[in-house]
């Protein structure tokens, strides 16, 4: 669907019964991705939450279109837009666990506790106080500047690019690994295995959300199953 970026966010990132989750507002999620050589990639994910629906708009690169995704609580549906040749498109997914794998991390509500002792260390992030945590795997060192206000986790947030069938939930098992719960507004993953070093960051955070974006009208939508 995406480069290997989106892979990477689709990896990290309840039954058929969806809970609502209690955050409101909208922010942009920058992924850049730092190779040895030098090269890096960044890519872009906008998500919009309210109770009841959440948006996500996966941003194309270069003459890729965009792709977004609206997640009804009310009518249990994940509805997928995109443009293919100039054309308004769709289809609509059952919003349940088969065809969406990260549902279960998604409607979880996270602790309101730092699963972690932190470094001692704050600093701000788009007008908010962080904490600095710092954790390991096998794979990676994590230094996660996390906003224990935000009632969302990471996870929450990667888990809603987790949409099809089969698809894997490997990078939210890394997540869980780390011990790293809470919103982070900015996550380094430095590799130690010499692979790509990993950046998110929040940016744009703020607590409205445009009601368009859950519209799909002037697409041609169809049903799948």
């Amino acid at each position: 669907m995406r480069t290997q970026v989106f892979y990477f966010l689709l990896l990290l990132a309840l039954s058929s019964t969806a809970t609502a989750q209690v955050f409101t507002g909208s922010f942009d999620l920058v992924v850049a991705q730092q190779y040895p050589n030098g090269n890096v990639r960044t890519d872009t994910v906008s998500y919009f939450f309210t109770p009841k629906r959440t948006a996500m708009i996966l941003h194309g690169r270069a003459k890729e279109p965009d792709m977004r995704m609206i997640f009804d609580n009310d009518t249990e549906e994940i509805v997928v837009l995109f443009l293919l040749d100039g054309k308004k498109l769709g289809y609509t997914l059952p919003m349940d666990e088969a065809h969406w794998p990260g549902m279960p991390h998604a409607l979880k509500s996270p602790p309101k506790t730092l699963p972690l002792a932190t470094s001692g260390s704050e600093k701000e992030i788009e007008g908010r106080k962080t904490r600095e945590v710092r954790s390991e795997n096998d794979d990676y060192v994590a230094t996660v500047w996390i906003d224990i206000d935000i009632p969302l986790s990471m996870t929450q947030v990667l888990s809603y690019q987790s949409v099809g069938k089969g698809k894997s939930k490997k990078e939210i098992e890394l997540f869980n690994q780390l011990g790293v719960s809470g919103f982070p507004l900015e996550v380094l993953l430095k590799s130690k295995k010499g692979k790509a070093d990993v950046q998110l960051k929040v940016i744009n955070l703020s607590t409205n959300v445009d009601a368009a974006v859950f519209s799909s009208e002037g697409y041609t939508v169809s049903k799948m199953e």
